[in-house]
């Protein structure tokens, strides 16, 4: 019988030992190249973080985060030291988006209980949704104190919701003061794409903080870099998810208040222009004549900033902006508006100096008949013999018709400018316009056409294609009232990079003589029988005999000298008359009427402020222009704040810190 078969390997036992030893050193080898590079490149890595600290901050990364604290902005203050714009504690309510179950359901029962629609909710969520699932997202601000304990007492019932409260900027006395300072507001996606473009991508995630706010307007947006202040941050542990567990202290660095900024501005002046003007529409500026210190920087109606902060609701922008008498409209610097008869000053003196004699009369029927067609002057009767100081006392059309044919258009626009009229005035508010003084160049460059002697006469009273603000309005009556003077506006009076100004020097070409003679006749407007204005030079002001000071006129006083002022009125067309010569201004549709003017400086005896109104459609200057005129003026000359000490940043700044 045969035996089985054996099955298995033929090599050799010895052949087998061998082979076996061989892959066993191969595999220890190769595994102790693999163990001698990971020891190796440990080695490696812990030196480079020695010498360099980079994996040992990409793990703090991992850990920690790093949160914005939006700095306080910088106070501004008026020139005596009552606050106008601050940073103050302002309640909301957020809402942490992690810790939610149902986003939609916990906004709706926010809006109820806080008396907000479903447009709101739906707004809210998704402005929410496009933030931070860990952080708290503002639902809603600005909240009273009752409203912010409404929602305190349901926190239980509310998951997710945070009622908090947060530094906001506040504007204390709202309208008085919107469109000199302005206001600032969350920044827009248009902003922070602005900042992109500029490879600012830090910038940009700073504007993504939802506590941030950037100037938007007025001052508040010119001096954003001096007023913002510097951001500070926090570095809070975070888990996996990224939510806040606590708060690295030894890394936290504070937020830098913004510089102060005082103003020229007298607020009690200033309320009581704005009061002036009740429910009229227009511009008051009061300026200092020899330091240009804009005292009263009013735009009627005003608005309310402090809606803008947080986010001016839909129904309250859509009622701003359909006025029209236009609110939100910087009237002081973007108005542009005939300037009327009140630029009759500028015509007489470029009369002067074209070399009209000093004698030189017209006489006035009511009207002028020139190049085919009669030119009406207001008083349809006439005025008689006219010469200057008469022609501007009584506001003679016919006589500065004939002068501004005299004097030629060159040589007006020539005077104009030289006072201010169609310049560039920087005074630290956006939107300046420059208004125009039109010439024939500028006329055959612009209009393709010549000049006419039409044209001319209408110069002479102030109309056609010229407009001017109510700010260079203001700073033609300074320059007419120091004699001169080339004084410049200024709104800021302290902060940082702010100088003193500089002596203002005599402008070159106006004569003395020529300036003396149209003073005289504004103070005829005021003052004499017959003046246009004797309603706003009654001042009721007299003059102590021993200090000099101005009191208001009563028992003791008779005797005393009177205040006066010296001025212009003004009516200027915004349309033809046409169907409407010879109605009354009250039957004509708003926006059609006249505007009416005023400017003005004084007192007479030792000029110190100068004064411009305008009252969009208004009327008549003498009226409308001029009593409002007159209340700023008296308070003025009552107030006398340019011969006060003025408060100082240095000393407010100190006594915040204190």
């Amino acid at each position: 019988m045969k035996r089985p078969k054996k099955v298995g390997t033929t090599t050799p036992k010895r052949d087998v030992n061998v082979l076996f030893s061989r892959r066993a050193a191969f595999m220890s080898v190769a595994g102790a190249g693999v163990m001698g590079a990971i020891v190796f490149r440990m080695g490696q890595l812990q030196a480079t973080n020695f010498l360099s600290s980079e994996y040992s901050n990409a793990a703090d990364e991992n850990r920690f985060d790093t949160r914005v604290i939006a700095p306080p902005r910088g106070i501004i203050y008026d020139r005596f030291g009552t606050i106008l714009a601050q940073t103050s504690k302002d309640y909301q309510v957020s809402v942490v988006q992690n810790d939610v179950d149902n986003l939609e359901e916990v906004v709706a029962r926010v809006g109820q209980i806080l008396g907000l629609n479903a447009e709101w909710a739906r707004r809210a969520i998704i402005r929410v949704r496009g933030g931070s699932r860990y952080e708290p997202q503002p639902l809603t601000e600005g909240l009273t104190w009752e409203e912010f304990n409404a929602i305190n007492v349901r926190l239980p019932e509310l998951r997710g919701i945070v009622a908090n409260s947060a530094d906001v900027r506040a504007y204390p006395f709202d309208v008085v003061y919107a469109h000199p300072i302005g206001y600032v507001q969350k920044p827009t996606q248009r902003d922070i794409d602005r900042v992109i473009e500029e490879g600012a991508e830090s910038r940009a995630m700073y504007f993504r903080n939802p506590h941030v706010r950037v100037g938007k307007a007025g001052l508040e947006a010119e001096m954003e870099d001096v007023l913002h202040g510097q951001a500070g941050y926090r570095k809070v542990i975070v888990n996996a998810r990224g939510v806040e567990q606590g708060e690295d202290e030894r890394e936290r660095r504070d937020p830098v208040r913004g510089s102060g900024v005082v103003l020229t501005i007298d607020h009690e002046l200033q309320r009581t222009a704005m009061q002036n003007f009740g429910e009229q529409s227009g511009s008051a500026v009061v300026m200092d004549i020899y330091t240009g210190d804009l005292l009263v920087m009013a735009s009627a109606p005003g608005f309310d900033p402090n809606l803008f902060v947080n986010g001016i609701s839909q129904a309250n922008f859509s009622a701003y902006n359909l006025d029209e008498k236009k609110p939100l409209y910087h009237k002081t610097v973007t108005g542009v508006y005939a300037p009327g008869s009140t630029f009759k000053m500028m015509v007489g003196i470029a009369a002067k100096q074209a070399g009209v004699e000093d004698n030189w009369a017209v006489s006035c029927s009511g009207g002028f008949s020139y190049g085919g067609r009669v030119f009406h002057c207001w008083r349809a009767g006439g005025h008689g013999r006219m010469n200057l100081h008469d022609a501007i006392k009584h506001s003679c059309d016919v006589y500065f018709y004939q002068a501004a044919l005299r004097a030629g258009p060159e040589k007006i626009a020539e005077v104009a400018r030289a006072f201010g009229l169609g310049q560039h005035f920087d005074v630290n508010v956006p939107n300046v316009r420059d208004g125009l003084i039109p010439d024939p160049t500028w006329w055959r460059e612009n209009r393709n056409e010549g000049w006419t002697g039409g044209l001319t006469v209408n110069y002479g009273i102030g109309q056609g294609a010229m407009g001017v603000t109510p700010l260079q309005l203001a700073v033609m009556a300074a320059r007419l009232g120091n004699n001169g003077l080339a004084v410049n506006p200024r709104l800021v009076r302290e902060a940082p990079g702010v100088t003193e100004p500089a002596q203002p020097p005599h402008m070159a070409g106006i004569e003395a003589e020529f300036l003396a003679r149209v003073r005289d006749g504004m103070f005829g407007v005021c003052n004499e029988p017959g003046g246009t204005a004797t309603r706003a030079g009654n001042m009721g002001l007299v003059r102590h005999p021993e200090t000099g000071q101005t009191v208001e006129a009563g028992p003791g006083t008779q005797g005393w000298a009177p205040v006066q002022i010296a001025g212009k009125t003004g009516t200027a067309q915004v349309r033809a008359l046409g169907a409407n010569r010879g109605r009354h201004f009250s039957t004509i549709e708003w926006k059609y009427r006249d505007n009416a003017l005023f400017c003005c400086f004084g007192p007479w005896h030792e000029p110190r402020y100068a004064c411009a109104v305008i009252v969009e459609h208004g009327g008549a200057g003498s009226a409308v222009a001029g009593p409002i005129a007159g209340a700023i003026m008296k308070a003025a000359l009552l107030r006398d704040p340019s011969r006060r000490e003025p408060a100082r940043l240095a000393a407010l700044e100190g006594e915040r810190q204190a």
